[in-house]
């Protein structure tokens, strides 16, 4: 840090007693060697406020490119994710129990930095782990939950290609296929709303799939059931169920 020359040298006032005890005595009890003495004071404390700043800054972006490496390394299911970059903290005493790569990063640039910086730079480090550690716990139930949904679309995908390639009459091979989508979707992590949305949604992808299974087979044969199930739907009372994963009736 650059020493500041205090800004009142150019209104210098004549020392008394050529530069005696009593002189100096009587310089330190002077007002106007207060003032300078103090305004001194408080314009190292805004250069060191300053030069803290600057220094977060370089922090910052330090502990930003880590937080970045560390997920483009993560796992596929984001397993660990927080943990690497933040470590773990007792929720109970705020004790640091697992050092992460931020606190290695942390405390070699506080060593780096010049010492006068060094106890505004440490007490920012509780915040910065709690921000840090927010972003790192998204990112992870974020990549997580991707994870699933790509699973899911290539289980799905597997089971509706053994779908076409069956008979489309084999109804206990088409409920299996279906059956498993279905308890697939009930081990995701999901709210209630999206979870009825993804079993529709696969409902719908299998049925789908029995129809255009039965047209490759049979275009005629197909043509002439759907203009039944049409006729049926159009008769008071009418409409085709189909028996849900327990065997029953679920009007869909």
């Amino acid at each position: 840090m650059v020493h500041i020359i205090p800004l009142f040298t150019d209104q210098r006032r004549p020392d008394a007693g050529n530069g005696t005890p009593n002189a100096s005595a009587a310089r330190q009890s002077d007002p106007y060697w207060q003032e300078v003495a103090a305004h001194y004071e408080r314009r190292m404390a805004q250069q060191q406020a300053f030069d803290t700043e600057i220094a977060a800054r370089r922090l910052y972006g330090e502990i930003a490119s880590a937080e970045a490496d560390t997920v483009a390394n993560a796992p596929a299911d984001g397993e660990g994710l927080h943990h690497a970059m933040y470590g773990e903290v007792d929720p109970y005493t705020g004790r640091v129990v697992l050092k992460g790569r931020f606190d290695t990063l942390f405390d070699n640039f506080l060593k780096q930095a010049p010492p006068e910086l060094r106890a505004g730079l440490a007490s920012r480090k509780p915040a910065l782990r709690e921000a840090g550690s927010v972003r790192m716990a998204m990112q992870q139930n974020q990549r997580r939950a991707q994870y699933e949904q790509d699973q899911l679309a290539a289980a799905q995908a597997e089971e509706l290609d053994t779908i076409a390639k069956n008979d489309p009459d084999d109804h206990a091979a088409f409920d299996a296929a279906r059956h498993a989508g279905l308890d697939l979707i009930g081990k995701m992590n999901l709210d209630p709303e999206s979870r009825l949305q993804a079993e529709a949604g696969w409902r719908e992808s299998t049925a789908t799939a029995r129809v255009e299974a039965l047209i490759a087979r049979d275009p005629r044969g197909a043509l002439e059931l759907l203009r039944g199930g049409i006729a049926q739907q159009a008769q008071p009372g009418g409409g085709q169920t189909f028996k849900n994963d327990r065997g029953q009736d679920d009007g869909s």
